[in-house]
Formats: C-alpha cells, structure tokens, sequence
C-alpha cells in the first residue's frame, strides 16, 4: 500500500495570534522532516500551557529554530506539487499560512485533513488509535515529528484493517 505525507505543527498556543512553532512531515517514503521554527519579531503570542504540552521553549527557538523563510522553502521543496494530510487541518492550516505569509511566499503544496482520505468509521477511531501506537512505542513527547510518524502508521492501520 502506497503511504500518504503527513504534517504536524506545534504552535504557540491555540489563539487567533498564535504562529507555528515547529513543523514535521513524515513522507509517502517513510523519511521525515523537521524544523523548529524562530518567531518573526511580530509574532509575540506565547501560552506557557502550550510550553508544558510540547516542551519547547521560546529561548529553544531563538537558539536552534530556522527562519519562517527556511523552513517554508525547505517544505516547498520537499513537498511541492504533493498533498500533505493533518489530522488537525482547523489548526495547522492557518499556521502555515502564517509562515507562508511571514516569508512571502508562495505554498507549492496542499494540505488535507484525515477526513478526505478516511471513511467516516476510521476517522472516528484515529484519535484512540494515535494514542494506542504512542503507548506501544513508548512516545511520550507531543512534538511536530513524533506527531505525523504517529498519524502516519495510525492512518496505515485503520485502513489495512479493513483489508
């Protein structure tokens, strides 16, 4: 079975002017991506419960994140002209529509939710069935890479399973 891209983002939190954070893909080949992005100097909105969710702090992306130009030039690359699916596209849609915004450029790819590749009865079990793959290969850390690998073989199992 041919495997689908997969994209999480980790924000600063989850308000009208929050901004993406860090970013992870998981390729259709199983290779994976990603980048801790460095805020823009107008990008201000911080949550410290967002902190506590994916451990990443704001003097982490100062030190190590890319600039917005980076890493939305490095996913066009690796993306361009594909589909990427989310299972969180309310969210991780207007995010990177901020960093594309922020680097002036254009997104050369599209991103999807779950729901336009998963029959309805999938879709309901991904949420318990991402945890269930977490447990077992013991991730316990909510980051943007763990996050679309996890999606990933989520999306494989349900969908294997009614083979």
């Amino acid at each position: 079975m041919p495997g689908i891209i997969t994209l999480d983002i980790e924000a600063s939190g989850i308000h009208p002017h929050s901004y993406p954070i860090e970013i992870g893909v998981v390729l259709d080949n199983g290779e994976s991506w990603c980048s801790l992005i460095k805020p823009a100097e107008t990008w201000t909105y911080w949550d410290d419960d967002a902190e506590l969710l994916h451990g990443i702090s704001r003097a982490e992306l100062q030190e190590n994140g890319k600039s917005p130009i980076e890493v939305a030039g490095k996913l066009n690359n690796l993306l361009q002209d594909n589909i990427a699916y989310s299972d969180c596209w309310v969210l991780d849609n207007p995010w990177l529509i901020t960093l594309f915004q922020q680097a002036a450029m254009e997104k050369k790819f599209t991103l999807l939710d779950m729901m336009h590749i998963m029959k309805e009865a999938e879709y309901g079990k991904l949420k318990a069935t991402k945890q269930a793959i977490a447990i077992e290969a013991n991730i316990d850390r909510h980051r943007a890479s763990n996050d679309a690998r996890i999606l990933q073989i989520a999306y494989q199992t349900l969908t294997q399973a009614k083979n």
